[in-house]
């Protein structure tokens, strides 16, 4: 089987989770990702693989003993939680659908994520003043 070009695997990623509340997508270190609320759940990684974030031991685990599936590596940093999916069910719709559902439903309930506002950020730098005594 000829691996899959990004846009490929894209295309499957959108039809497993087509239908998903609050599903959206946008890019995430540069890959195409797919969001719920303001947590992501899946991904294309630039390496041709689909990754799924799994926040729950035995479902990561449960994936993760499949035959082909790895964690997620960012450069020589394992991200949390995260599981490429064997490269073989990218041609299994019904693996991806099974792995994109399970992770959307464990990630739409974890604590959203907050968007700092410029002025936070600064704030958050800034070393504490000393009070005179």
């Amino acid at each position: 089987m000829a691996k899959q070009s990004i846009a490929e695997l894209e295309e499957i990623l959108n039809i497993a989770a087509k239908g998903l509340p609050k599903l959206t997508s946008k890019k995430m270190f540069g890959c195409y990702a797919l969001w719920v609320d303001r947590n992501v759940f899946a991904l294309v990684w630039k390496q041709g693989r689909i990754g799924v974030k799994l926040p729950e031991v035995h479902q990561y685990d449960s994936l993760l003993g499949a035959s082909g599936a790895e964690p997620w590596k960012a450069g020589p940093m394992q991200m949390a939680h995260w599981v490429l999916v064997p490269e073989s069910f990218h041609a299994k719709p019904v693996e991806i659908k099974k792995w994109a559902v399970k992770a959307h439903g464990l990630c739409q309930n974890l604590e959203k994520k907050v968007k700092k506002s410029s002025a936070a950020k600064t704030a958050a730098k800034k070393p504490e003043k000393k009070k005179a005594k």
